[in-house]
């Protein structure tokens, strides 16, 4: 067993809460079990004596903010490859610099917006310079889809309620039934997507091998850069959260506090998520607010602390190293000189609502465009990739607007022409006929909107913060313009936020973003009314999230979990697997305790037929009474190495060579009490198990694992 089992599980060997394998692939953490693993590994570490014990006893104290600088740092440097490779072979679509040709546009002509040094590739001849933008475009996506490619990776499918038999609940399923309705195993590409659904299944204590290796990472960074620059309706900053959170994996798994207790593992996780939007937008309060309200399910005080260091090490890291050449960290710096007055609240709560309706827009129809195209995109990942980003070429390019690159149309988005900048944007308002600049505001509004929708799909890495805010600041400059006595910029800027808010449903985290992105403390207002309007508006016509689906299905948050429990009430009863079910899951041990290693292994096969991740077999005595709970894993374990059991000769379960893996102080719940404990149990105290007992009685009823308490929820959603 000491080959296989950590000093710090050796330790527990005599506990009541057993002995842990390392977690299997798929399955979910024990948050309680570590705890108490941790607390004795904590206990160990002080109570050394001498030198040695002093080091050792400051190291234990200070591992977790020593990785939390490290893991700042690694990030930044992530981020100054990311960006100067985006800037570089971005702007490599329109032209080239001749001081420098690894510069793009803005560190060439820095701090003008054009200059002699910087030479487009056909001025003047549109059709040159389409061709030459969608070649370069097409070239930078394959690339992009080719590294990723190098992340697939084939997942185990797992017993789920739409695999049970009609008008059986998934926790009554027998054993033929889960077995029978058995799905296919998935292809998925870890460095797909924005990652964000993952790492949120990843942070509530889910095991999901490969996600946050090395090579992901790099993978994650080179897909992101080539993705940006070619022009399609994505974003790096979703990527980063998953960057990010990699480089807590990899610097974590250099400390043996963390490496070895999921627990720990995943607060320095949460801490390391929190440098994502300290280098995506040099906002790094805001990137902390963005891991407690939307990541963590687990976010105590000594992670809020270091999640602080780590964003601040990680935005001061990247300033230093400048990858843009322009020395600036924050993204939109505005100046609008004026003021907004009150009747503008009406603005802004009109783009508040067009934010939801965005928001509610975007879920539906990529749900609805993914699935159609659900085949097509995993049998023919690079041709749709290819379609989608020459459809981007061919409605982006001739408009002026959208042409840009994404940050840099924000950025021009947001100026106030008052104060004579000479872009396109302030050129076309100042004009007495302002017709022909009205169509391309519409234009690109429309065209934002559907090209972010059908990108979201592909099979690259992407986000949708940077298209969520160039939407919006697209339609609120466009509503501005019905305001004549306030700046334009003032409704992008608002409708940025509101726009990002309907598909991302962050509140207090976008506003401090989004003061941090502008620099303007002034109009925290009017953001937070259009964000809550947003908000509420999506909420009520769509109710789950971009980020609450991700590549094994639906993540139910505990809120949501919480909200269908209140609708839809119900018993703890209502979770007791059929006899059928319950008999697979149950081993009698007799007066005397004693088994057979046969029987255990029929027991262990029964089990493995339902499909249900974190199993765990109950042993009970001839009154039903419980004994303890030994999890699949470890009974796998136990079956499978060689002499750990005999072979002729029974054992004891609860005195023998298994004993050590056996939970004799499982929590238990009455079958009479509200179906709101249990879950409040689940989501709060992170079990894997919870075993059920009659009331009065104590009498062993059932075992109800975290997922099929998840698939009941579900199946409850849908009456």
């Amino acid at each position: 067993m000491s080959s296989v089992l950590t000093k710090d599980e050796l330790a527990l060997a005599d506990t009541a809460i057993g002995e842990r394998l390392p977690y299997d692939a798929y399955t979910t953490i024990d948050w309680l079990h570590d705890l108490v693993k941790d607390a004795f590994r904590y206990r160990t570490v002080k109570s050394r004596r001498g030198v040695r014990g002093a080091f050792a006893a400051a190291y234990e104290d200070y591992q977790g903010w020593i990785a939390a600088v490290l893991v700042g740092i690694l990030t930044a440097f992530v981020a100054w490859f990311v960006d100067f490779a985006e800037s570089s072979f971005g702007d490599l679509k329109f032209g080239h610099c001749t001081r420098n040709p690894l510069f793009g546009r803005e560190a060439c002509c820095y701090p003008r917006e054009a200059c002699e040094d910087w030479r487009l590739w056909a001025e003047g001849d549109f059709g040159s310079s389409f061709a030459i933008y969608a070649g370069v475009a097409w070239a930078l996506a394959m690339g992009a889809g080719l590294v990723t490619k190098l992340t697939r990776a084939e997942i185990p499918a797992f017993a789920s309620h739409d695999e049970a038999s009609p008008g059986v609940s998934p926790g009554h399923q027998t054993s033929g039934d889960a077995h029978h309705n058995k799905a296919p195993n998935k292809i998925i590409y870890m460095a797909a997507g924005s990652g964000i659904p993952e790492i949120k299944l990843l942070l509530s204590g889910f095991e999901f091998p490969n996600l946050l290796s090395f090579k992901v990472l790099v993978v994650k960074a080179v897909g992101a850069s080539l993705g940006v620059a070619s022009g399609l309706c994505l974003g790096k900053e979703g990527p980063f959260v998953h960057i990010s959170t990699s480089a807590g994996y990899v610097v974590a798994r250099l400390f043996p506090q963390f490496r070895e207790n999921g627990r720990q593992l995943r607060e320095m996780l949460s801490v390391a998520c929190s440098s994502a939007l300290a280098v995506a937008f040099g906002s790094p309060v805001g990137g902390v607010l963005f891991v407690y309200e939307e990541m963590s399910s687990q976010f105590p005080r000594k992670v809020l602390w270091r999640a602080f260091l780590c964003s601040l090490v990680a935005a001061m890291t990247l300033k230093a190293l400048d990858p843009t050449r322009t020395g600036r960290l924050v993204l939109f710096e505005t100046n609008f000189g004026v003021v907004y007055k009150p009747h503008n609240y009406v603005f802004f709560l009109f783009l508040g609502v067009c934010g939801g309706l965005f928001g509610a827009a975007f879920c539906k129809g990529s749900i609805f465009w993914t699935s159609r195209m659900k085949g097509f995109i995993n049998k023919y990942p690079l041709t749709e990739l290819s379609m989608v980003v020459l459809l981007t070429a061919l409605l982006q390019y001739p408009n002026p607007i959208t042409r840009q690159p994404a940050l840099l149309m924000i950025k021009h988005l947001l100026k106030d022409c008052d104060h004579g900048d000479e872009t396109w944007i302030c050129e076309q308002e100042q004009l007495d006929d302002k017709s022909a600049y009205y169509g391309w505001l519409v234009y690109a509004s429309v065209v934002k909107i559907v090209l972010t929708i059908l990108t979201a799909g592909t099979k690259i890495p992407s986000g949708l913060i940077v298209p969520a805010l160039g939407a919006g600041a697209v339609f609120g400059r466009l509503v501005g313009q019905l305001v004549p006595d306030t700046s334009p910029a003032i409704f992008a800027m608002v409708g940025a936020a509101a726009f990002l808010a309907g598909v991302s449903r962050m509140t207090v985290s976008l506003t401090v973003i989004m003061l941090e992105l502008t620099g303007e403390v002034e109009y925290i207002p009017p953001f937070m009314i259009a964000i809550l309007t947003a908000k509420f508006v999506v909420d009520a016509l769509h109710e789950e999230g971009v980020n609450d689906h991700t590549v094994l299905g639906e993540y139910l948050e505990h809120e949501h979990a919480t909200d269908i429990v209140r609708s839809h009430g119900g018993l703890v009863e209502d979770l007791i697997p059929s006899s059928q079910s319950m008999a697979d899951m149950t081993v009698h041990v007799g007066p005397e305790s004693k088994m057979i290693k046969q029987t255990l292994a029929h027991k262990l096969r029964q089990m493995q037929r339902h499909g249900l991740r974190d199993a765990a077999l109950v042993l009970v005595d001839e009154g039903e009474q419980l004994h303890g709970v030994i999890s699949e894993a470890e009974l796998d374990f136990a079956l499978r190495a060689d002499g750990f059991l005999s072979d002729s000769e029974p054992f004891d379960m609860l005195t023998g060579p298994l004993s050590p893996f056996v939970d004799r102080s499982p929590l238990t719940v009455n079958a009479a009490a509200p179906l709101e404990m249990v879950v409040e149990m689940f989501y709060q105290l992170g079990l894997r198990h919870i075993v059920i007992v009659e009331e009065g009685t104590s009498t062993v009823l059932g075992v109800v694992l975290k997922q099929q308490l998840t698939m009941h929820l579900e199946h409850l959603r849908t009456l």
